[in-house]
């Protein structure tokens, strides 16, 4: 026996090496329990459950790690209990609230790891607000004079930015200043302040941006950045004065608006497949059409990602460009360009030999007519502020003049709006009428339920309302869109030389079998992501819906 032991050097019996398989484990597991306890208050889940769960699955997985005789069984034993304890968290989570957002916030968390951002102290519920370099700006003391401006920001902007507000505008008003703020395309009431108020909170945050202070009437563009409770936005601010008074744009996260790739875009898997047919086709024009403030750039910029941009050489002309897009050259306009202007810089860039090009928006009807012509051997997308399909195909025919080259080369229309989608967390199920399902050529053995916004707070058992955090009570949360995607075929190309009216051209969508925008929305409807409510909002669809919208509200 001493024999034996002294033959096995030292360290024989322990394997630093399989240590690190427990370890990694250990570190994913504490970080999945940590996220989950805060998730699960958030969500309304039982917190007391979910960690109980978490807590057993995980000690479970390390004991038998420590226990089986084999390190690989015993490695895979203790991987199955974690994940068990985590799969069956994410399956309730599903059930109750959904996992459509876990995506930003997995984004922001990789985002928090390549940011140089210092890290400073944050006070729970106060604005940090931090100049262009990140720094964070100390509050002023109680008798400085910028501290009515710095407390009024913090009354002011706390509540839009805890709604998730993309744009919060503060103008001149009898008596003082309104604030309002847009969240998803809806405007909300921010409050008021005093004059004086007002033009310390202007002053206030032009000097973080760095802006000239002085200047009240010339526009000026700034940046700063805020960190409330952990999430951090970048505003985008302008500031601009009239004969009525100084007023100030705050745009949150401007970098961020324009981020969904085609496949994130909302389109239903068959308008997908109908695009992603189009990109492989190098030549054509294809119309982009949506009205103003209704997604036009997200379904540009989307379309275009779909394009290998690495194997394509494809350019854009933009007036406005909203963001960069990796692998693509963008030819912005000079502020003030004028059409002729807009016409010589798609002339120079046909010129360039690409592609693929874009042109967001059209002012100069040459600019058309040379993209008609360029589109016989490449593909160009043109966009355009049209309500609908047959809106946008009119538009194209104007600008052309010439009806058989305004077809010869088109492809395409692909005509969208965004609406709300209904906060996960508090929306309301009812039981539809089936006749009214019929109107709206749905099954009603299929679709037993719909949703709608919520009227009353949600209530714990002893009837207290209870806030919803995820989002604060505006009852929708996030947008996506409703689009309908018609190819240009010989029916269609008939349907216009008669005289392209609503009817002809609702003839060749039931013929392609073709989803207009109503049919997308009320898809979106049976699949509980919106409301008819919404739905009739944004497209002041016809009687049927409004009816509907009317019952069951």
């Amino acid at each position: 026996m001493a024999l034996s032991l002294a033959a096995v050097e030292v360290g024989q019996y322990l394997n630093a090496w399989k240590a690190i398989p427990l370890v990694v484990m250990l570190l994913v597991w504490g970080r999945l329990i940590t996220w989950a306890d805060k998730d699960s208050v958030k969500v309304h889940l039982p917190r007391v459950v979910m960690n109980i769960m978490q807590m057993a699955t995980g000690i479970a997985g390390f004991f038998l790690f420590f226990v089986l005789p084999n390190f690989w069984i015993a490695s895979s034993a203790m991987v199955v209990c974690v994940l068990a304890g985590t799969g069956a968290y994410f399956g309730m989570r599903a059930q109750k609230h959904g996992l459509g957002d876990l995506s930003g916030q997995f984004t922001d968390w990789v985002r928090s790891f390549a940011t140089k951002e210092k890290k400073v102290k944050e006070v729970e519920d106060e604005l940090m607000i931090c100049d262009t370099n990140g720094n964070p700006v100390a509050a002023p003391s109680e008798d400085s004079p910028e501290r009515g401006g710095y407390d009024a920001i913090q009354r002011l902007l706390i509540p839009a930015l805890m709604k998730n507000a993309e744009r919060i505008d503060l103008t001149p008003a009898e008596g003082g200043a309104k604030l309002v703020f847009h969240v998803d395309g809806m405007i909300y009431s921010g409050g008021t302040a005093t004059k004086d108020i007002a033009t310390m909170v202007i002053d206030f945050l032009k000097h973080t941006s760095g802006l000239k202070v002085e200047e009240k009437r010339k526009p000026q563009n700034g940046k700063l950045k805020t960190v409330f409770n952990g999430k951090k936005r970048e505003l985008q601010i302008t500031s601009s004065g009239s004969s009525a008074g100084e007023s100030l744009m705050l745009q949150a996260d401007l970098k961020k608006r324009h981020e969904r790739r085609l496949e994130n875009l909302g389109l239903l898997p068959e308008q997908e497949q109908l695009i992603r047919d189009a990109i492989a086709d190098p030549s054509g024009i294809v119309l982009v059409a949506a009205p103003k403030q209704q997604g036009l750039t997200s379904l540009m910029y989307g379309i275009l990602r779909g394009h290998d941009a690495f194997l394509s050489h494809i350019l854009t002309v933009e007036r406005h460009p909203d963001q960069d897009l990796e692998g693509i050259t963008q030819n912005a306009l000079a502020p003030g360009a004028t059409p002729a202007d807009e016409y010589k810089q798609v002339s120079w860039t046909f010129s360039q030999e690409p592609d693929v090009v874009a042109i967001t928006s059209i002012e100069e009807p040459q600019s058309a007519r040379e993209a008609a012509r360029f589109g016989a051997g490449k593909r160009v997308y043109i966009g355009i502020r049209a309500a609908d399909t047959l809106s946008a195909i009119q538009q194209w025919r104007k600008w052309i003049g010439d009806d058989e080259v305004a077809l010869a080369n088109l492809r395409l229309v692909v005509a969208g709006r965004l609406v709300r989608k209904l906060c996960p967390q508090c929306k309301l199920s009812f039981a539809p009428d089936p006749a009214q399902l019929r109107k709206l050529n749905l099954d009603p053995a299929q679709v037993t339920e719909l949703f709608q916004a919520r009227q009353e707070p949600m209530r714990d058992p002893k009837g207290n309302p209870i806030p919803c955090d995820f989002c604060q009570d505006l009852h929708y949360k996030g947008r996506l869109g409703v689009y309908e995607v018609l190819k240009v075929d010989e029916d269609l190309r008939a349907a216009i030389a008669a005289g392209a009216s609503s009817k002809s051209v609702a003839h060749v969508f039931r013929k392609q079998k073709a989803y207009t925008m109503q049919d997308a929305g009320i898809a979106y409807v049976a699949a509980g992501e919106t409301s008819l409510q919404e739905i009739s909002r944004v497209l002041r669809a016809d009687d049927s819906v409004r009816k509907s919208t009317a019952t069951t509200a």
